[in-house]
């Protein structure tokens, strides 16, 4: 990353960190993470547990709203304040303002996910838990699904109008966690006329179950390190490659 490229990732990083909806979505899922200990009490299970698979979800949430309300608009944001007119004129190339951008929200909504999962660390130590890998696992997967959905959100930014680009990257977290369950459902003749569509949905969008070990925290099975740091590369890949056609994208529009 040259100088302008963190040049922009710095501005980006200071312009989001102050959006009041940053702060929104932030206390929202400070809230789930306390509100957990009321689900807590009125589970039949493990009440720690609980309030850890409750608050995980939360935090990959956090990642989805940050991604949608912050990062789908964060293009379109640029263009209306008339700022990427002055990034472009300083010798900044449009591939270094989109990965300048990408690493600036990134570095905010790792920010605030790791702020969230430190408080939830927290809240299980003084109530008597303790962190087991499991946990230290699902927040780093977490921290790698964010990383697909903030490319997704910025690829489709540079496609289409904001409120689009929010959609869309919803729906890709949607079928990211959906599919693979819809596939298994389907697969072995079970509904064949759904079964290719589940497949090829499959094949050609991210699979951010993965990513995804929450249930390891609950399950009590020991995690699969090796799996992590695989779907951690297969997040990376698809990350560069939303990247990518959100620069082709951005190099085509007229300013």
């Amino acid at each position: 990353m040259n100088a302008r490229t963190r040049a922009i990732a710095l501005a980006t990083f200071r312009e989001s960190v102050r959006d009041r909806l940053l702060l929104l979505v932030v206390v929202f899922a400070i809230a789930l993470v306390l509100f957990s200990r009321v689900l807590g009490w009125l589970s039949v299970e493990d009440e720690l547990k609980m309030v850890q698979d409750f608050s995980l979800t939360g935090l990959s949430l956090l990642g989805l709203f940050l991604a949608v309300l912050v990062g789908a608009g964060s293009l379109a944001r640029e263009v209306e304040r008339r700022t990427v007119y002055t990034a472009l004129t300083r010798t900044a190339t449009r591939a270094e303002f989109i990965v300048g951008r990408y690493a600036g929200l990134v570095a905010v909504f790792w920010l605030c996910q790791l702020g969230a999962a430190a408080l939830l660390a927290g809240w299980i130590v003084v109530w008597g838990g303790a962190l087991h890998g499991a946990f230290f696992a699902a927040v780093a997967g977490l921290l790698c699904e964010t990383l697909v959905l903030t490319a997704i959100a910025l690829f489709l930014g540079a496609l289409a109008a904001p409120a689009i680009a929010s959609v869309g990257t919803l729906a890709a977290y949607l079928v990211g966690h959906g599919t693979e369950a819809l596939r298994d459902l389907t697969a072995n003749g079970r509904n064949p006329d759904f079964a290719m569509a589940f497949e090829v949905l499959y094949r050609v969008l991210p699979n951010l179950e993965s990513v995804n070990f929450i249930n390891a925290t609950t399950s009590g099975r020991p995690v699969d390190w090796g799996a992590l740091g695989m779907g951690a590369l297969y997040a990376a890949c698809w990350a560069v490659a939303f990247l990518a056609g959100a620069v082709a994208l951005f190099r085509r529009r007229q300013f």
